[in-house]
């Protein structure tokens, strides 16, 4: 059936009062399993092609101007393709692969020409610009996972613990491109890959980043202090963005005994940075009705979980102990919270 049969089909129905609204949209697309297969067709296509050409100019990668120059025109024929495939899954998954290849090019070529710190900040500036000029969704995820990764290395060329001053800064980033998206309903669509790339590097990172570094009794640098303080200040920020204005005294009282809770559970939770990241990403996923963003965030709480309950730095009977806090915190709170609400009501 033709457009122009089907709208006048669609007219008469309407007439009829059957149906209301506009026609839905013709779902005439490619089965997602054949797209998923010329995906990944495309991918082991453009990863034989490079290392083939790898191979064939071995002398020509140890140079750092040669790879540079490579490296970029392998990123702009990525985006001429991406242009070209408009919805195509083999051009567009191929062009995709091709940036990837284009973007590890410029940051070996930076690593040889102006050393790791620089590298790694040009590598960022790079992939925010491919990020910028990018059209599908997928690579701008790419493009953004690149960026938390050269941020990542960058703030650990800092020091060697960088590590632990990176996963507050991935977390607070990609919190804050979440509202920004709720405030910007124009522009979640080029900020959303970007902030799930965020909050997925920082959920990796609180999982297997070193983690057992945040348990350590011995003093610290008071700059690993703060990355403590402005990871454990993840849930109070979320838990107070959250709270609706209110006039009333009584809600007021709500505001505050909730505040209070998420600061004191902020505070036993300072040496197990994963689970403020986790609730702070599932309550921003409640807040902007994201049903991913709260698996993922409640997701990541459990595996940390299991990832601090088998941390050897840390004695068992400490951990059982920080746990056992945390569960009586939480329903003292609960009880606290139901007496005050019940005496309002």
């Amino acid at each position: 059936m033709n457009p122009q049969t089907s709208n006048a089909l669609w007219s008469q129905l309407r007439d009829a009062g059957l149906v209301t609204g506009e026609m839905p949209a013709s779902s005439s697309g490619t089965p997602w399993y054949l797209a998923a297969l010329v995906g990944v067709s495309a991918w082991i296509a453009a990863l034989l092609l490079f290392g083939f050409f790898a191979a064939l100019f071995d002398d020509l990668w140890r140079h750092g101007g040669t790879a540079l120059v490579i490296g970029a025109l392998c990123c702009a024929g990525a985006l001429a393709l991406l242009r070209v495939a408009r919805g195509g899954e083999f051009l567009g998954q191929g062009a995709i692969a091709l940036s990837l290849a284009g973007q590890i090019l410029i940051g070996m070529a930076l690593h040889d020409l102006v050393g790791d710190s620089l590298a790694w900040f040009g590598l960022g500036a790079v992939a925010l610009l491919l990020y910028a000029l990018g059209a599908t969704p997928m690579h701008r995820f790419l493009c953004g996972a690149v960026f938390a990764a050269s941020l990542v290395g960058f703030c650990t060329e800092i020091d060697d613990r960088g590590l632990a001053l990176s996963l507050p800064v991935l977390a607070w980033a990609a919190l804050v491109l979440w509202w920004w998206n709720e405030r910007r309903d124009s522009s979640s669509a080029r900020l959303s890959p970007m902030a799930w790339a965020l909050s997925l590097a920082a959920l990796l990172l609180a999982w297997f980043g070193n983690a057992g570094e945040f348990m350590r009794d011995a003093l610290d640098p008071a700059w690993r202090v703060g990355a403590q303080l402005a990871t454990a200040a993840l849930l109070p920020a979320t838990v107070a963005a959250l709270l609706p204005p209110g006039d009333a005294s009584a809600s007021r009282r709500h505001d505050v005994l909730l505040l209070l809770g998420a600061f004191a559970l902020a505070l036993l939770w300072l040496r197990a940075p994963g689970i403020a990241v986790g609730l702070a990403l599932a309550f921003a996923g409640f807040a902007t009705s994201r049903v991913a963003l709260l698996v993922v965030g409640l997701g990541g709480v459990g595996v940390y979980l299991l990832r601090y309950y088998y941390q050897l730095d840390v004695p068992l009977l400490q951990k059982a102990q920080w746990l056992a806090l945390s569960g009586a915190a939480l329903l003292l709170a609960r009880f606290v919270y139901l007496r005050v609400v019940g005496r309002s009501a």
